[in-house]
């Protein structure tokens, strides 16, 4: 994420600051919050983008009107964990099939990583076949599931992927991008299909670029939860919230469904004064240095342990400096052993398909930037810069 250089002197600033601490709280204000003015831009397109796109997605797709559509405001930018500028989203779009959810079966027996399938009942295969719902296009999801009734993740996409692409025809079109018109503005949008979400890429007037990712999901509610899972389920009561997500990952086992527990995770983390700051430095850290393969969510994930074996005083009484050192630490050791353990289901290392030598060489370098930053702390704080901002960001 480039600096913007509309201050004459980017560096001036940073050569008053006496301590690594203000070097951090420096580095956090001008690299890594987000500016309110675009945050407010960037919100107003998405809101009307996606209000128009869902009516869009409604009206021409009787199923999904059916399942009644309900946008939920995820990830990392609506939990204020994004770093750079506000134009990724995750959007969930919760589906529910209106039928007794208390029949459906979730079953993790033979599946791995904390994962489940979904086990229709009856009553949902007679959806298919019952006029009234065949109406509400209910038929399309004859062949969703396989004859042990496990629900696929690969047609439940693929029809997902149909509806946004039929909405998006309904659009003009002008040099390979769909043409949306909102008031005075035309939105220019091209489409993709990325793991389990839909990206909506937005070009505004501006030349600005929006990516919106429309995930599908079904919601469940404690007590439910899978058979024989590996999920702890007792983090998940612990804390308050009882409403968690199954989401149609592609993995090579076409009905595994992946869950996800973000309403859990915003507990976790809140109101842990410099926690958030923390994980963002981390998170531009790990751009500055290229470590391309080191996913936010690893890193969220080392949050998550470690708010769970300090408790939230070690986080409020903590300055931003040391949580950065204690954090860096942590990520080098994990680096070391090759291990980040999922937070919700632990027999799953979310590092085990980073190569051996990848990570150890990851792990030295972070060695050796913390000895670095620790030699030279006091007599020269500004060295934070040199690891943890580009270099057209800050003239060193």
């Amino acid at each position: 994420m480039l600096l913007n250089m509309s201050n004459p002197d980017p560096h001036s600033r940073a050569k008053k600051v006496k301590t690594i601490e203000e070097v951090f709280q420096e580095v956090n204000k001008r690299c890594v919050r987000l500016k309110k003015k675009d945050i407010k831009n960037n919100n107003c397109i998405l809101y009307e983008v996606l209000e128009k796109l869902l009516t869009l997605m409604r009206s021409c797709d009787n199923l999904f009107d059916s399942l009644n559509p309900k946008l939920e405001y995820l990830g990392s930018y609506f939990d204020g964990l994004r770093v750079g500028q506000p134009t990724e989203y995750d959007i969930n779009v919760i589906l529910t099939i209106h039928m007794d959810y208390s029949k459906i079966k979730l079953d993790a027996a033979e599946i791995q990583n904390g994962y489940t399938a979904i086990r229709m009942p009856a009553e949902f295969r007679r959806l298919s076949r019952t006029p009234d719902t065949v109406m509400k296009g209910f038929k399309k999801t004859e062949l969703w599931c396989d004859n042990l009734f496990r629900l696929s993740v690969k047609k439940f996409r693929e029809w997902m992927q149909s509806v946004v692409e039929a909405a998006l025809n309904k659009l003009p079109s002008e040099n390979g991008k769909r043409i949306l018109k909102i008031r005075n503005n035309d939105y220019k949008i091209n489409f993709k299909v990325s793991g389990p979400a839909n990206t909506i890429t937005i070009h505004t007037d501006h030349d600005n670029v929006i990516d919106i990712d429309l995930v599908p999901t079904l919601m469940f509610q404690l007590p439910k939860r899978p058979n024989s899972s590996t999920i702890d389920f007792g983090k998940v009561q612990d804390s308050g919230y009882s409403y968690y997500f199954a989401v149609p990952k592609p993995t090579a086992h076409d009905y595994s469904w992946r869950l996800a527990f973000p309403y859990q995770e915003r507990y976790y983390i809140k109101d842990k004064n410099n926690l958030k700051s923390t994980l963002k430095l981390l998170k531009q850290f790990r751009d500055v240095q290229g470590f391309n393969k080191l996913a936010s969510y690893f890193i969220k994930t080392l949050f998550l342990w470690e708010v769970e074996d300090k408790g939230a005083i070690f986080w409020k009484k903590s300055s931003l400096t040391f949580l950065v050192f204690h954090m860096l630490k942590k990520l080098k050791e994990c680096l070391e052993i090759g291990t980040i353990k999922n937070f919700w289901c632990p027999e799953h290392n979310l590092l085990e398909k980073i190569k051996i030598d990848t990570r150890r060489n990851w792990s030295n370098r972070v060695s050796n930037i913390i000895n670095d930053m620790e030699r030279n702390k006091l007599s020269n704080p500004q060295i934070v810069l040199k690891y943890f901002t580009h270099k057209t960001a800050f003239k060193t």
